[in-house]
C-alpha cells in the first residue's frame, strides 16, 4: 500500500527512521491524556491513588515539553538553512518555532499556567512538529489541490468533512449508547463515566472548551490518524499494524468512558480509512470539530431533545453538502459541429 503523499515507499535505515519518529510523536502526543485516562479509568474502579501519582504526570507533561521544544526548533532549523529558503524566512520561520515551543513548555508549569493561550499553542506545536518531522521524510500532511478551481477543492473537502463527521457520529453515539446502557443495567464490574463527557474530561466553560478542542484536533487527527498513517505508510508498514496502533491509541485515550471505550475504535478506523485514500487532513479536522461542537451544545439536553435536534442539523448538513458537490461539478461542453 502506497500512501497517496508518499510517491517512493522508504527502505532500510530511513524506514527505520520514519517508524521511530512515528512512535515518537505518537508517544509524546497522547501519553498525557492516556495517563489521565488511566487515572480517571482506576478512579471508576475506586482506586486511590496516592499524591505522588499526580506528581508524576506534572513531571510527564513537562518532560512532553522539554521534548517538543527541541525538536521543534531542531528540525525547523534544518530545514530552514540558507539554500532553501530566504535569510528573511530564515529568520520568521526559527523565531516562530522558538516562541511557539517556549509558550508550550510554559504552560507545562502548572504554578505558572498560561491559560487558554497556553493551552492553544500546545496543541499548534504538536500539529506544527508533525508536521516538520513528516516533511523531514519527504511527506506533507495535507495533500496538494490538483483542482483548477477553488469551488471543486472546496466542495472534495466539505464531502470528506461529511464523511469524517460520520465516522465520529457512528463511534461516539455507539459508545455514548454503551455509557447509558451499562448505567441502566448497573453492572458492578464494567463501571462506565457518570457524568458527561465536559465534566469528566474537566471543561469548564465556552473559552475552556474551545481551546481544548484545538488541543484535541491537533493531537487526534493531525498526530495520531495523519502523521503516523503517512510515516507508517512509508515505512512499509502494513494496513493492519496501521489500523491496530491507531486504534488502540484512541480507546486508549478514550478510557475514562470505561468499557464503552472500545467503540472508539470504529471512531478512530472511519478516519483513518478516509486519510489512507485521500491524504486530506482537512476534512478530519473539519468533521471532528463540528462532530465535538454539535456534542457539546446539545450534551446538557435529554437524549430526545438530542434527537429532536440532530436528525435536522444532519439532513441539513447532508442536503448542503450535495448542493455544494453539484454547484462545483463541471458544466457539460456544448455540442459543436451538429450535423447538416
Amino acid at each position: 500500500m502506497t500512501h497517496p503523499l508518499t510517491p517512493v515507499p522508504l527502505r532500510g535505515t530511513a524506514a527505520r527512521r520514519a517508524l521511530l519518529h512515528a512512535a515518537a510523536l505518537l508517544f509524546l502526543a497522547s501519553i498525557t491524556p492516556m495517563v489521565n485516562a488511566a487515572l480517571q479509568l482506576g478512579a471508576l474502579y475506586e482506586v486511590r491513588w496516592p499524591q505522588r501519582t499526580f506528581h508524576y504526570t506534572a513531571l510527564i507533561r513537562i518532560g512532553v515539553g522539554v521534548v517538543v521544544f527541541f525538536w521543534l526548533l531542531w528540525t525547523v532549523i534544518a530545514r530552514t538553512t540558507l539554500d532553501r529558503v530566504s535569510a528573511r524566512q530564515r529568520i520568521l520561520q526559527r523565531c516562530a518555532a522558538l516562541g511557539c515551543s517556549s509558550a508550550s513548555l510554559y504552560a507545562t508549569d502548572p504554578d505558572r499556567p498560561l491559560g487558554h493561550f497556553g493551552t492553544v499553542v500546545t496543541g499548534l506545536s504538536f500539529a506544527w512538529l508533525a508536521w516538520e518531522v513528516c516533511r523531514s521524510h519527504g511527506i506533507t500532511l495535507e495533500k496538494t489541490p490538483r483542482e483548477k478551481s477553488p469551488q471543486r477543492w472546496w466542495a472534495q473537502t466539505f464531502d470528506l468533512a461529511g464523511r469524517a463527521f460520520a465516522a465520529c457520529m457512528a463511534g461516539g453515539c455507539l459508545a455514548y449508547l454503551g455509557v447509558q446502557a451499562l448505567l441502566l443495567l448497573n453492572v458492578a464490574a464494567l463501571p462506565v463515566m457518570a457524568g458527561n463527557q465536559l465534566d469528566t474530561i474537566g471543561v469548564t466553560g465556552p473559552l475552556d472548551f474551545m481551546a481544548q478542542l484545538v488541543v484535541v484536533v491537533a493531537v487526534e487527527d493531525v498526530v495520531i490518524v495523519a502523521a503516523t498513517a503517512a510515516l507508517m505508510t512509508a515505512a512499509g508498514r502494513p494496513a493492519w499494524q496501521i489500523y491496530t496502533t491507531v486504534c488502540a491509541v484512541e480507546v486508549a485515550v478514550h478510557a475514562y468512558f470505561g468499557a464503552p471505550a472500545v467503540a472508539m475504535a470504529l471512531f478512530a478506523a472511519g478516519r483513518l480509512q478516509l486519510y489512507l485514500r485521500s491524504g486530506r487532513v482537512l476534512p478530519l479536522i473539519i468533521g471532528h470539530a463540528s462532530f465535538d461542537l454539535l456534542g457539546a451544545l446539545l450534551m446538557p439536553l435529554p437524549l430526545t431533545h438530542r434527537l429532536l435536534i440532530a436528525v435536522p442539523v444532519a439532513i441539513a448538513a447532508s442536503v448542503i453538502t450535495e448542493r455544494v458537490r453539484r454547484a462545483a461539478a463541471p458544466s457539460p461542453e456544448p455540442v459543436t459541429g451538429a450535423a447538416t
